[in-house]
């Protein structure tokens, strides 16, 4: 399941921007395969900033996420015809995305499954050393 979709782009983007950033042919209407290979590679970074915290794909969409892959997806199109410099939010837009994924990975910003229980966060590594088992203690070190 993908996190957005086209028609959830359309409503992010004029029908007019998705025929300047996808019409190679010239045809006059969106590309299809080419927003539906947005989205993917959208998807793709998603899931590469989740994974190890969370089971990818999601099966269910929270509405951060889906958002988040709205934002990335858009910022592909408009990096796809070099026109971010024409477009300076979308590029803002693309690095707040990726903060807050940053962010999911990182434990601070944590997802909720459909049934609204947050899902369990990676378990930590705990070491069992103490400073009295050093080799080297402070001391010793400073014979050298």
């Amino acid at each position: 399941m993908a996190y957005c979709t086209a028609a959830d782009l359309t409503e992010r983007m004029s029908n007019k921007e998705l025929i300047q950033l996808t019409d190679d042919a010239d045809a006059g209407v969106p590309n299809q395969d080419i927003i539906s290979a947005a989205i993917a590679a959208a998807q793709d970074t998603i899931d590469g900033y989740l994974r190890g915290r969370y089971t990818v794909p999601l099966v269910s969409v929270p509405g951060i996420v889906k958002n988040m892959a709205l934002d990335l997806t858009a910022y592909k199109l408009f990096k796809r015809r070099n026109q971010l410099s024409v477009n300076d939010a979308r590029e803002l837009m693309y690095k707040q995305a990726v903060s807050q994924l940053k962010d999911i990975q990182a434990g601070i910003i944590q997802l909720q499954t459909a049934d609204k229980q947050a899902m369990p966060p990676r378990t930590l590594i705990k070491s069992n050393k103490k400073p009295s088992d050093r080799l080297f203690n402070k001391h010793r070190l400073e014979e050298f």
